[in-house]
């Protein structure tokens, strides 16, 4: 009898589990997002049932191996993103079809430049699937959010998207900054909205946004001046920028970030629809400096060859022991600032500098990957409902869900300075 209730007792609990889908969960990025989440849906009391999606097996072992992905726990689900999109389809329908505690898929499997159409988003929305992703591509982002809002909003499902550490974390970082202003003076006029990001080496995360870099050369800066967008040449205007204690100051140059646009046209007056005409840019640098010089040197190159995720990304695999090596001497810190500036009515100006900065790049976005799925998972499990349905950027979703994420995120960051 006592076996009887304690197998009883499983299978209600498995049966009432959380299905997350990591897609591209192999990965070192993915696979951080895998641990996080495994880490706190047990810390929230939010049963949840792990899978890694990815076209090869090997990879999922070598994540075990590596100790990437727990080593019990964590199923793998054998799909292909690129592939035929019928067939991705009838995959996830499998995957999702019994599971009385719902489900929930993210997708970490970068990069995606270069990628024109969001077909599993698309998937997940007819299936009727939650979804995140981590998506830095501004077309590719524009795409979901034009085409596929409205059915998100129909279907009665949340999904964020272009989240994680940066773009992600970074855009609720400007939305707390914006929301302490006008707090302070709500006819106040935002005038300059600075991102500024630093990683060293590669953040532990290797040659994924080695490779991401290299193709984030080829592709125009998004600026927007007074509220109207200017594509500038990346890799260029560099500012000297100061990360706070232990980090100091480092060189920064432009480069493409979907936070640029998704603040500019989505960051709105309070009960208004209007926006304000702001100056928005993103900047970013690495250690060691010379890697700075050589991203600089890569722009020589045909755009048309930066722009090949495979040439890039197998470029980067060859130079896998050297950017091991480069880790090794100089750490994996991951640091974000973010500045705005506000025009009072009475024509003052006001400016709040936010930072962050945590030891390690690997770990932070993959904790600021999983803050943001777990927030759309709550109200999709019965808790209450912070994230309204439709396919939402960052920067557009509420309060409360921003300060949740934001506390979590803190987690073991050394630098932490966003006010209230």
């Amino acid at each position: 009898m006592g076996l009887f209730i304690i197998l009883l007792a499983t299978l209600i609990t498995s049966t009432d589990a959380l299905n997350i889908l990591v897609v591209g969960g192999s990965g070192r990025v993915g696979g951080s997002t895998v641990q996080w989440l495994d880490t706190l849906s047990s810390r929230q009391s939010l049963p949840a049932k792990l899978t890694v999606g990815g076209r090869r097996l090997e990879s999922y072992q070598a994540a075990i191996r590596n100790n990437v992905i727990p080593s019990t726990g964590v199923d793998f689900l054998s799909l292909d993103i690129d592939g035929d999109e019928s067939k991705l389809q009838k995959t996830l329908a499998r995957w999702s079809e019994g599971s009385s505690g719902g489900c929930l898929v993210v997708h970490t499997g970068g990069p995606f430049q270069g990628r024109r159409s969001p077909v599993l988003l698309s998937s997940c929305i007819d299936l009727g699937i939650p979804y995140v992703d981590v998506c830095d591509e501004w077309d590719l982002a524009e795409i979901s959010k034009e085409d596929l809002h409205a059915k998100a909003v129909e279907k009665n499902l949340p999904c964020i998207i272009s989240c994680g550490i940066w773009p992600g974390v970074s855009a609720l970082m400007a939305a707390q900054a914006v929301d302490l202003l006008v707090s302070s003076d709500e006819n106040a006029e935002i005038t300059d909205i600075d991102y500024s990001f630093f990683t060293a080496g590669t953040g532990n995360a290797g040659p994924t946004i080695v490779s991401a870099t290299f193709l984030l050369l080829a592709t125009p800066a998004i600026t927007f001046m007074r509220g109207k967008r200017t594509d500038k040449e990346p890799w260029t205007e560099m500012k000297t920028i100061d990360f706070g204690k232990g980090i100091d100051e480092k060189p920064v140059w432009l480069l493409d970030n979907p936070d640029v646009p998704t603040t500019a046209l989505y960051l709105n007056r309070p009960n208004s629809s209007d926006r304000w005409k702001a100056n928005v840019s993103s900047r970013f640098g690495t250690d060691p400096l010379p890697w700075n010089y050589l991203f600089g040197a890569m722009k020589a190159l045909p755009r048309s060859l930066l722009y090949n995720r495979d040439a890039m990304q197998n470029f980067a695999l060859f130079s896998e022991p050297i950017i091991r090596l480069v880790d090794k001497l100089v750490g994996a810190t991951n640091a974000m600032r973010v500045d705005v500036t506000a025009q009072g009515e009475n024509g003052e100006k006001k400016k709040l500098t936010l930072r962050m900065a945590h030891d390690d790049l690997e770990q932070c976005v993959g904790l600021a990957t999983a803050a943001f799925a777990l927030e759309v998972a709550n109200g999709c499990n019965g808790k209450d409902v912070t994230v309204e349905p439709g396919v939402w950027f960052p920067v557009e979703i509420g309060r409360q869900a921003r300060e949740n994420i934001l506390e979590i995120v803190k987690e073991d960051a050394f630098v932490y300075e966003l006010g209230r």
